[in-house]
């Protein structure tokens, strides 16, 4: 399957945030402790992706997109090592752009990021946050290309990464040499994630199948 991928532009945030919305929708307990209504959650997700793309990962240079013919299949979402992370939420919400998109999710969000700027490994490791693949696509090689173009990008420059990941997926993770760093709950009354390393290898990425969920997530 010929997948093209490429850094993602302004212009492809709607596309991109209505896939992960629907890539993320169910059977990932981040994104049902964001949004715990069923109903909404697809629109709230879209509104969370949006914001997040816009003002944070195209500002960093830390979004790729999958497109095959003609249409974003998959998204890849990180943080750059000298990227701010906690500091990020703080100067947002205190305009309308988060708490349009998050609602009473902006405190979980929040939350989130101190759980994750707590888990890094050094000061050079890569938060790598979202990997998202059209549900249809599964195990079609999306995910699989995204992993490798980001793989490529770190073990290029010699950086760890570092995210989470629920426990169904460990072994998807672990397969692309990311160890396991212990647990981690998201706020008060979160759920509990699971933390991952992954160390820069010479080889990069080998292919793998998708994953159904959040990258790492």
């Amino acid at each position: 399957m010929p997948v093209d991928i490429r850094t993602a532009t302004r212009s492809d945030i709607k596309e991109m945030s209505a896939m992960m919305a629907r890539a993320f929708h169910s059977d990932d307990p981040v994104s049902a402790y964001f949004f715990p209504n069923d109903r909404r959650r697809p629109k709230m997700q879209r509104r969370m992706m949006s914001a997040l793309i816009r003002h944070r990962y195209l500002p960093v240079g830390g979004a790729e997109v999958a497109v095959l013919d003609g249409r974003i299949v998959g998204v890849s979402l990180w943080h750059p090592h000298d990227a701010p992370r906690v500091e990020w939420w703080r100067g947002l919400v205190a305009g309308p752009h988060l708490l349009w998109a998050m609602g009473s999710a902006v405190r979980a969000g929040m939350a989130m990021d101190r759980m994750l700027d707590a888990g890094a490994p050094d000061d050079n490791a890569v938060l790598w946050v979202y990997l998202g693949v059209e549900p249809t696509l599964h195990r079609s090689g999306v995910g699989a290309a995204l992993s490798q173009s980001f793989f490529d990008r770190v073990d290029r420059e010699g950086r760890t990464t570092f995210g989470i990941c629920k426990e169904g997926n460990i072994p998807f993770w672990t397969a692309m040499g990311f160890v396991e760093a212990g647990t981690a709950t998201i706020g008060p009354d979160g759920p509990v994630v699971h933390r991952l390393n992954r160390p820069p290898t010479a080889r990069g990425a080998e292919q793998h199948s998708e994953s159904p969920q959040h990258g790492l997530g």
